[in-house]
């Protein structure tokens, strides 16, 4: 069932991904961009808003379950220190843990060789959807990046991580296909998956090109295992009671957003709010995750 429930997906997956490819080809960044913003802020926001509860579905004592709950909210205030002390610095933890995070949602039931391996694989695939990104939209790239750090990236820099986390994943397939003998289909797909996001990033806005991948790709298919690991199958009943257990937590995100537009004025570019947002609770969202999964 948990099976089929990904392959039906990952059907809807990829048609969304060719409409909303048509879709950014007939209108303007404007539009791309409202349309995006409304799936990070809502969709995407909400995929992280039941961790305590995956924390609270383990069977441990309550010592245990009151430390998890003071790591993660220690975590936050971390990244938020973190970011007022060297801004640069957290933005490039930022771009590694979502990198890592995304490589894992999206390749660690395929992707099974050893710890070591299998995370810098997981590393590599997210740091080349990044560089993809990056590459295909420098200039808005480089105005949230000196809004949010007073610094950016150099073309010549995001080429060089395109190129070389290209070549490193491209080498470490190889080795799954000859040694480990995996199935060469796996690698096509993911091969033919690649093209199309690259092809998404080239005429979509920088903010519709994270959103399709962030929501589609990460986000959604994130929600549906975790659905399942808290109520042990994915249907109508178990999604609406994680809808309402996750409803407090996304609200009070939503706030939070709101109230650093405010105290952030002298910020132009909405999106790097959106950022800043996603930085704080991707570092505490992945910790969650890998325990989840571990």
């Amino acid at each position: 069932m948990k099976a089929l429930t990904m392959k039906n997906y990952q059907n809807f997956m990829i048609f969304f991904t060719f409409f909303l490819f048509w879709f950014s080809i007939q209108f303007g960044d404007v539009v791309q961009d409202s349309i995006a913003y409304v799936l990070v802020v809502s969709i995407g926001i909400f995929h992280g808003a039941n961790d305590l509860l995956i924390l609270s579905t383990e069977e441990i004592n309550k010592k245990d379950k009151r430390n998890n709950i003071l790591i993660y909210l220690g975590i936050i205030l971390l990244c938020m220190l973190l970011y007022f002390l060297m801004p640069f610095v957290s933005m490039l933890l930022f771009i590694f843990l979502s990198s890592y995070h995304f490589g894992e949602e999206h390749l660690e039931e395929k992707i099974k060789v050893n710890s070591f391996f299998n995370t810098f694989y997981f590393l590599t695939y997210g740091l080349l959807i990044f560089s993809m990104l990056f590459y295909e939209s420098i200039v808005d790239v480089d105005k949230i990046m000196l809004e949010l750090t007073q610094s950016t990236f150099t073309k010549f820099q995001i080429k060089m991580s395109l190129i070389s986390s290209l070549v490193v994943l491209s080498l470490m397939s190889l080795y799954l296909i000859l040694i480990k003998k995996q199935d060469i289909l796996f690698f096509g797909r993911e091969l033919f998956y690649l093209g199309l996001l690259f092809l998404v990033f080239k005429t979509s806005s920088l903010i519709m090109s994270f959103a399709i991948y962030f929501i589609l790709w990460h986000s959604i298919p994130s929600i549906i295992h975790q659905v399942e690991y808290i109520s042990g199958d994915f249907n109508k009943k178990n999604v609406l009671f994680y809808l309402k257990k996750g409803l407090l937590n996304w609200g009070i995100s939503i706030l939070g957003l709101g109230i650093v537009y405010l105290f952030f004025l002298e910020i132009n570019v909405f999106a790097s709010i959106v950022f800043m947002i996603l930085f704080a609770v991707t570092a505490p969202h992945a910790w969650v995750m890998f325990k989840m999964k571990k």
